[in-house]
């Protein structure tokens, strides 16, 4: 998106795929991401613009753009509400270690302190390009025994093949010669993702991820990076994860919702705004 002049204002990733009996759809998960000067006024607008630019070539768009201003930017716009908003957590990598470490919960800085004195030795490397990774493996193993869903590992390898050595970043927590945990994450720009997280018997006894996350949040820091997005937050499926990530000091950080244009969503939109209700009950939303 550029105005007037040509100056670059902001960026979207579009998903695209036709659909039986209804055509071509089009996804906004997420974005678009945008110069950090524009105002949230050209913002929503801009939202706005693209969604409808969509429209003219797609008889289904989904977006689920990002807050702008910390409001959503496709309020009182007429698109359908059909997923409610998600939270993720987010950990801001400003200030130096000691503020850091003192934004912790501190049950989870007393786990810290217990990985720090178990004897473990940290290592962090560039991930290697390679789907069949050791970390990958694992965790596939892991989804599927806890059931949840996940990337492929052929993602992780395209990421790392299109962004180079310095896109993704391994961090692994050793215990006399035997890797008992380990968490990968993903750069991009000022900020990263936690990607992938795997730990043994071991490593979840001594609080191996506590260590993890703490080294790669400072290792992270030291190269500029602003924040650390751990993922979505979801209290009901997996509590234990949403505590480890709030305790950790990261925000809760407040998604827009999922908003569809699709053939008779107009009606739906409307009889949802007159029932006062703001949302079709098609997800679960994740509160903290």
């Amino acid at each position: 998106m550029r105005n007037h002049t040509g100056q670059l204002l902001g960026a979207a990733q579009v998903l695209e795929r036709p659909v039986p009996l209804l055509g071509r759809a089009a996804l906004l998960s997420r974005g678009p991401v945008w110069a950090e000067l524009v105002p949230p006024s050209v913002r929503r607008g801009g939202v706005l613009s693209l969604l409808e630019r969509l429209k003219q070539d797609h008889r289904i768009v989904a977006a689920t753009p990002e807050p702008c201003d910390g409001a959503d930017p496709l309020d009182g716009s007429g698109w359908l509400k059909a997923v409610t908003p998600c939270h993720l957590a987010r950990l801001e990598l400003s200030g130096d270690a000691a503020e850091m470490r003192a934004r912790q919960h501190g049950k989870w800085r007393n786990r810290l302190v217990r990985a720090e004195g178990a004897g473990l030795e940290v290592r962090q490397a560039p991930m290697p390009e390679n789907p069949g990774h050791w970390l990958l493996m694992r965790e596939a193993e892991q989804a599927c025994a806890r059931r949840y869903r996940r990337l492929p590992p052929t993602f992780t390898a395209a990421w790392v093949q299109q962004g180079g050595k310095k896109s993704a970043r391994l961090f692994t927590a050793e215990r006399d010669g035997e890797t008992v945990a380990a968490m990968l994450f993903l750069l991009h720009g000022q900020s990263a993702t936690y990607h992938v997280g795997w730990s043994g018997p071991e490593g979840r006894r001594v609080g191996a991820h506590n260590l993890l996350l703490w080294n790669a949040q400072n290792w992270l820091a030291a190269r500029g990076m602003r924040q650390l997005d751990l993922d979505l937050i979801d209290t009901r499926n997996t509590p234990g994860i949403a505590r480890f990530k709030l305790g950790s000091g990261a925000d809760v950080v407040a998604l827009g919702a999922t908003r569809l244009s699709a053939p008779g969503s107009r009606f739906f939109a409307v009889r949802s705004r007159k029932a006062g209700n703001g949302a079709l009950s098609f997800g679960q939303e994740a509160r903290p």
